[in-house]
């Protein structure tokens, strides 16, 4: 049949007047709706590569969220002395979701402590932690950021909790106290720190606060902000031969820049000072380093130190009077140590248990 092809009104029909071939006109037709069917293949696998990609990201964030939720709530239950929750029961009093782990059991198990394997004879006590043992929880209160910290910097730790760099000192120990996160989830705050915020890092041993002196963008292979002295970052602090003389610091690392996308080039450094210590804070003798490290006991607090009000406490808490005695609570704390009735002092040895058990 011959013709030439004439559109209606409506695009999509036409008629064929006689006189012309219409097989071109066939063959054009056939080819545009194959080019719009594989068109529309790709639209729908880039959209569901899309939605598999934000999928991915949101489980990634949630699961982290729901890590860190129940991980502070349970280091609240357990400073309070209840131990042996699990996530069940985080599930059946924290949030609508109870009815999925079922009725509370009668007898609920409490995990054995963790006990470290003698060292050989002659050989040197091991007193590191175990790569992913609970170390504490750190807070930035001004830019909302609470986190679990968790020894060892390998990428399962580093996935649920802010890692400690094996080898650095201790919470509250002479020396550089590192720890590292990833600046997309954990650490993404860090980008609005400030001179002078205070980062609070709360252990079985007590709570340390830091104020943060400098801020630093260095090279991945700039490992010097992990030496005792900070790598020279803070003005006016400078490493000591003797270690119990050496500065107290904190040291915090992410990547940068924050919003790169890929493996970021360069490391966020932030370096802060040890202010101030809980006053029921007690380092013990194995706090401090290996037997025979020249380490000694870490000198008394100061005679006039600022009471400290924890920031979980009630807002009806009577503060202090004007008139307070410095020397009184001194006294008190000293009354604390030799009463093992102590509520203080049982929060403290039971901690001392349960150290590290993870």
């Amino acid at each position: 049949m011959s013709g030439r092809v004439i559109t209606g009104p409506d695009p999509t029909t036409y008629f064929i007047k006689p006189g012309l071939h219409s097989h071109n006109t066939k063959r054009r037709l056939r080819s545009s709706g194959a080019a719009l069917a594989i068109l529309n293949h790709v639209r729908v696998l880039l959209l569901v590569l899309g939605l598999g990609g934000v999928g991915f990201y949101a489980y990634t964030l949630s699961d982290q969220y729901v890590y860190q939720a129940y991980q502070n709530w349970a280091f609240d239950q357990q400073i309070g002395g209840r131990r042996g929750v699990s996530f069940a029961d985080y599930l059946r009093e924290q949030t609508p979701f109870g009815f999925l782990v079922g009725e509370k059991s009668a007898s609920p198990a409490i995990p054995a402590p963790h006990v470290a394997p003698s060292p050989a004879p002659g050989a040197p006590e091991s007193l590191a932690p175990v790569t992913g043992a609970l170390l504490g929880r750190i807070e930035i209160s001004r830019l909302n950021l609470s986190s679990m910290v968790r020894e060892g910097v390998d990428d399962k730790t580093l996935s649920v909790a802010v890692g400690h760099v094996p080898s650095t000192a201790l919470p509250g120990q002479a020396g550089n106290f590192a720890i590292a996160a990833h600046r997309d989830t954990l650490f993404r705050a860090l980008k609005d720190i400030q001179k002078g915020d205070v980062v609070t890092f709360e252990s079985p041993n007590g709570t340390y606060s830091y104020e943060v002196a400098s801020t630093e963008i260095v090279k991945p292979s700039d490992v010097s902000v992990l030496q005792p002295d900070g790598g020279g970052l803070i003005p006016g602090v400078t490493s000591s031969a003797n270690a119990s003389s050496q500065p107290k610091l904190l040291t915090m690392i992410t990547c940068y820049p924050f919003y790169y996308v890929g493996s970021a080039p360069k490391r966020f450094i932030v370096e802060a000072k040890l202010v101030s210590t809980d006053a029921g804070a007690k380092l013990e003798a194995h706090d401090l380093g290996p037997p025979g490290n020249g380490a000694s006991p870490p000198k008394a607090a100061a005679s006039n130190p600022k009471p400290r009000v924890s920031k979980r406490a009630s807002l009806t808490q009577p503060r202090q009077p004007r008139g307070f005695s410095h020397r009184a609570a001194s006294a008190q704390g000293h009354a604390d140590s030799v009463e093992p009735n102590n509520p203080r002092v049982k929060k403290r040895h039971f901690w001392h248990k349960l150290i590290r058990v993870d």
